[in-house]
């Protein structure tokens, strides 16, 4: 049974995830009907780009204040910014004077929003978690949230699209002014109710797990390195136990075998495949991925949380190898011009939806990833969350979220720059090579770990 306190943690992070996936999912349907694909470009590119300048320095401001200041701080900035594009994309649809600058102005916000919605998502599952639940608990708390994430980016998109089509987009926007100002209010309470009856979110405290090899036990040591107020952001990332690992995980960012936007395009403009066809697959992405879920939470009680992650890498490097396989499959691009012909493509994007078992990516919107990924995911964000003290865990995890959008951003330009399906086939070898060097940096902190 749930706890009273778990119940109200879940009920603020559902709304946090209905915030997120409903309105990523609509800005893009709302910037394609302004401007084409040409201003969904823009404002994925504009939202990697804020995150990757400004999340490390965020999350070191984060762990400078109280839990209760950052909380609040952070959810006005998350649910103001959404209010303010919503609004600035009701002048750019009005079609008024200053209609391209208000656009502007909304992608802006778009990315503000976007920057602040992560880092309350990152404060309430990478910390208030850790601080509310026992140390052996905290796999089945991280599934759970990650339940609910996947479960809203199923139900998200159907309930948007529902929404768009009864009473088109202008009064969507104004569903979403008045959802955000609810959310605001509700996840406040929820969020208000878990403080007030908790006292050990109240402090912080210069420690951090340390488990042992096989993670069934801990014990809490003093961090010897200097404190984090003395080094700076990367400074206080590269000292981490988990260092290797971390850059292991951001590595997996630099790749077009997510089931995002790239692939979508990819898939339309490479072949016949309907478009319902590629939404039943994107759903089974989804699946796949709650799938590995529940299989990480169960794995990591019976084999431990490294073999668990190990199980994660095993499936995601066996469909990567399938999905790379496809360059040379009938229907590919690279080789035929009438590429519409042949399983090639419909073979990629099962691969792809398949390794979400192992993890997702980055769901900052446009990059969703793989079955095999989820259970490595969880396995890295599990081993941070434990060895990684509490003055130090939001700079660790803001610049560790900048650090994947920099590995982010190369591919989407590169793709902007170079947009022919028939080039695709460098851009799925590339991202082999970025995932595969990921896994062996998390196989040699494994090691290290065991051997400590």
């Amino acid at each position: 049974m749930y706890s009273r306190k778990e119940w109200l943690l879940y009920s603020a992070f559902t709304c946090l995830c209905v915030e997120d996936r409903t309105f990523s999912f609509f800005t893009s349907i709302v910037l394609e009907s302004i401007g084409g694909m040409r201003y969904v470009s823009i404002g994925q590119f504009s939202e990697s780009v804020m995150q990757m300048v400004l999340s490390g320095m965020l999350g070191k401001l984060m762990d400078k204040e109280a839990r209760k200041n950052v909380t609040i701080t952070i959810l006005l900035f998350n649910n103001i910014s959404l209010f303010l594009s919503v609004s600035c994309f009701l002048v750019s649809i009005s079609k008024f004077e200053y209609s391209l600058i208000s656009l502007y102005f909304s992608i802006f916000f778009c990315s503000l929003n976007r920057l602040f919605l992560n880092a309350e998502k990152s404060l309430l599952s990478r910390d208030w978690i850790v601080k509310l639940c026992e140390p052996s608990d905290i796999s089945r708390q991280n599934a759970t949230l990650t339940g609910l994430d996947q479960l809203m980016n199923v139900l998200s998109p159907i309930a948007v699209g529902a929404l768009v089509s009864s009473v088109g987009i202008f009064h969507s926007l104004l569903v979403f002014a008045c959802g955000s100002l609810i959310t605001l209010i509700l996840k406040s309470i929820f969020l208000y109710s878990i403080y007030q009856t908790n006292e050990s979110l109240h402090y912080k405290r210069q420690l951090s797990w340390l488990d042992s090899d096989s993670f069934k036990s801990h014990s809490s040591t003093s961090i010897s390195l200097p404190t984090e107020e003395k080094r700076g952001v990367f400074a206080t990332y590269y000292y981490q136990k988990t260092f290797l690992a971390a850059i292991g995980m951001s590595l997996f960012y630099k790749t077009v075998m997510g089931f995002d936007n790239l692939a979508v395009g990819y898939a339309k403009s490479s072949s016949d495949i309907p478009i319902f066809t590629i939404g039943v697959l994107r759903s089974y992405g989804s699946l796949a991925g709650m799938m590995g879920v529940i299989s990480y939470s169960l794995m990591e009680k019976r084999i431990g949380l490294i073999n668990a992650g190990f199980v994660g890498l095993i499936i995601q490097q066996v469909f990567s190898l399938i999905a790379v396989s496809t360059i040379w499959i009938p229907g590919s691009p690279f080789f035929e011009n009438n590429s519409e012909e042949g399983h090639s493509v419909f073979i990629f994007l099962t691969a792809i939806a398949t390794a979400r078992y192992g993890k997702s990516i980055r769901e900052i919107e446009h990059n969703e990833i793989y079955l095999g990924l989820w259970c490595l995911d969880l396995t890295i964000t599990h081993s941070m969350q434990i060895h990684i003290p509490e003055t130090e865990r939001n700079t660790v995890f803001g610049f560790h979220m900048a650090l994947c959008q920099a590995f982010s951003v190369p591919k989407e330009l590169l793709v902007i720059l170079f947009p022919d399906p028939s080039q695709f086939y460098s851009y799925i070898l590339s991202s082999y090579f970025c995932v595969t060097i990921g896994q062996l940096l998390f196989c040699i902190y494994a090691r290290n770990i065991r051997y400590e």
